[in-house]
């Protein structure tokens, strides 16, 4: 399972492209206002936190961390983040995180570009089962996964800290139900 070519965006307004380091102070902005902040397992991230996501070369190998930036296609600045944070072949999954910048909200993207990942993800990079969690608190979020094709499969306890409380974490999936057996990596 490996990152060949990255997904490209059908969306008419909003285009995907890798994070450049550039975009990390756009997207730092949003993430730490409190209307985002309060609905993630972030932990007031810094810049230095979201370097690992600016783009490179080993982003493309199956274990690591894949997040695309969503932007505007008349303005390429990135509004939004998507991709997976955990990639694992043996077992052909990978986790999906999004987020984007709340006066982006109410207008389909997060949805759009979710739906979009997740058959790239299916098709092109050989994934059986994406999956993502979300705290019980973030309605819109689990709208969004709902909207997007994902079935909620249970109830995390206590699965991560958010900001040193133990958080409760809805589990949802969508799993390619036909998959045969996998592709060889090229």
């Amino acid at each position: 399972m490996q990152f060949a070519a990255l997904p490209v965006s059908d969306h008419p307004a909003y285009a995907l492209r890798p994070i450049e380091a550039d975009d990390l102070p756009h997207w730092l902005a949003y993430l730490d206002l409190p209307e985002v902040y309060r609905h993630t397992s972030w932990n007031h991230p810094t810049l230095e936190d979201l370097e690992p996501y600016a783009w490179s070369p080993a982003m493309r190998t199956p274990a690591n961390l894949l997040r695309l930036a969503i932007v505007p296609r008349d303005t390429n600045q990135l509004v939004g983040t998507i991709g997976f944070h955990t990639v694992v072949p043996v077992h052909r999954s990978a986790e999906l995180a999004y987020d984007l910048a709340p006066s982006f909200w109410g207008r389909g993207i997060a949805a759009h570009m979710c739906r979009l990942m997740v058959a790239w993800a299916h098709a092109q990079a050989n994934v059986l089962r994406v999956q993502a969690t979300v705290l019980e608190s973030n309605q819109a979020s689990i709208r969004v996964l709902e909207r997007s094709g994902f079935e909620r499969e249970g109830m995390l306890r206590c699965y991560r800290l958010v900001r040193g409380s133990p958080g409760n974490f809805y589990m949802y999936s969508h799993v390619l139900l036909d998959a045969g057996p996998p592709t060889p990596d090229p």
